[in-house]
């Protein structure tokens, strides 16, 4: 599934690297760059429970969960995963094409302070962070 999401959502502009290992318990991913921003990089991890969009370059991430805990046929279920995958590639590639608005906060504990990058896609603002996220909420 990942691999066809993938094929349809970025096209011959972006550089696609399986990052699955052949251990079958890890997730499967792949890290996405694109020509046009080769500062930009994004890693999409799907697991039976979740799919993640991890942004390494900021240390931030968000995620979506996918398991119904068996409530609906697997049909369904896969249709939604899908789904669910497609949004979050779609954002990713609104980053790797230059979208985004990065802003930073100050750590709760500790020195320094960590990244919020907010992205803005099919009419939904999501915002990812080091350990916090928030998805999609609509515009």
């Amino acid at each position: 599934m990942l691999d066809r999401v993938v094929a349809e959502v970025f096209n011959a502009g972006f550089v696609v690297v399986n990052r699955s290992s052949d251990d079958s318990a890890s997730s499967t991913s792949v890290q996405v760059s694109s020509s046009s921003h080769p500062e930009r990089s994004a890693v999409i991890r799907v697991d039976p429970v979740w799919v993640e969009g991890f942004v390494p370059e900021l240390n931030v991430q968000t995620a979506l969960l996918v398991d119904d805990y068996g409530e609906e046929d697997d049909d369904e279920l896969g249709a939604y995963r899908e789904a669910e995958l497609t949004k979050l590639c779609r954002v990713m590639r609104a980053y790797l094409l230059g979208g985004g608005q990065v802003t930073t906060r100050r750590r709760l504990f500790g020195r320094g302070s960590t990244f919020i990058l907010k992205i803005e896609a099919d009419g939904f603002e999501w915002r990812l962070g080091q350990n916090h996220w928030a998805g999609p909420k609509p515009i």
